[in-house]
């Protein structure tokens, strides 16, 4: 039977206020909502580019998201609890674990769109790592996808001296990652620092991650040190803030 949105506001408002209605009344009890062709014939005679912008409309509230292959749904996301010493502490990686064991326990990890290059430190990356500009290091790319959402894009530096000649420059490096491939070669980190800063997507970090505005994303840049205090890595993270708990534990 074909729903008719009443009113005076423009078709893709009233298609969505209709839709907000509809969700909040528990009508889609799976989450999911109808795909377009049906919603087009839900909603005749509206035309499927109206329905597309009321389901941008919705996206843009945070109400609703999409899932790439599998369609819109009601957002209902458990939030993704990042304990920063729980997930580095040498027990972790030196166990051959992953750090995201700790993060997301029993839910869907893909690692997409991997990376492995070696190139000349531009200025930035040289300064973080404390290394003469110009001077080779070893870029590790990826994007992180839990539960079919795409949740961080992490890009790490490692220099080429301690990553040379280890799994560090293969797409899979091992148990307990790159951390305990430096560790292997003599060169555990003892010691990190992160720098979290709040802000508003770029518009190639939004098309990365799908955010839609208003979310904000997080940046995190985390320094790896070794005994003798040298910088081992640097990774700079970008985060969907929405689907993040950020948590820290310390001692008293």
């Amino acid at each position: 039977m074909a729903r008719e949105p009443g009113g005076g506001s423009p078709k893709y408002q009233r298609v969505a206020d209709d839709l907000r209605a509809r969700i909040k009344a528990g009508e889609f009890p799976e989450g999911r909502l109808p795909v377009e062709r049906d919603l087009v014939t839900q909603y005749a005679p509206i035309s499927q580019g109206t329905i597309r912008q009321a389901l941008a409309k919705l996206r843009d509230e945070g109400l609703v998201e999409s899932r790439v292959g599998s369609g819109v749904y009601v957002r209902s996301w458990r939030p993704i609890v990042r304990n920063a010493l729980q997930r580095l502490s040498a027990e972790q990686w030196g166990g051959g674990r992953s750090m995201w064991d700790i993060d997301i326990e029993d839910r869907d990890l893909e690692v997409r769109d991997v990376q492995i290059e070696q190139l000349p430190a531009e200025p930035s990356v040289a300064r973080a790592l404390d290394i003469p500009e110009g001077e080779l290091v070893w870029r590790r790319n990826r994007k992180y996808v839990v539960d079919g959402v795409a949740v961080m894009r992490s890009t790490e530096y490692i220099p080429d001296d301690l990553a040379r000649g280890t799994r560090i420059t293969q797409v899979d490096t091992g148990p307990g990652g790159v951390y305990a491939r430096l560790a292997d070669a003599g060169h555990a980190p003892v010691r990190y620092r992160e720098e979290i800063q709040s802000r508003p997507p770029s518009a190639a970090e939004a098309a990365d991650l799908q955010v839609r505005a208003p979310a904000p994303v997080a940046e995190v840049v985390r320094y790896a040190f070794d005994s003798a205090d040298r910088v081992l890595t640097v990774n700079r993270m970008i985060l969907d803030a929405s689907r993040y708990l950020l948590q820290y534990d310390f001692p008293a």
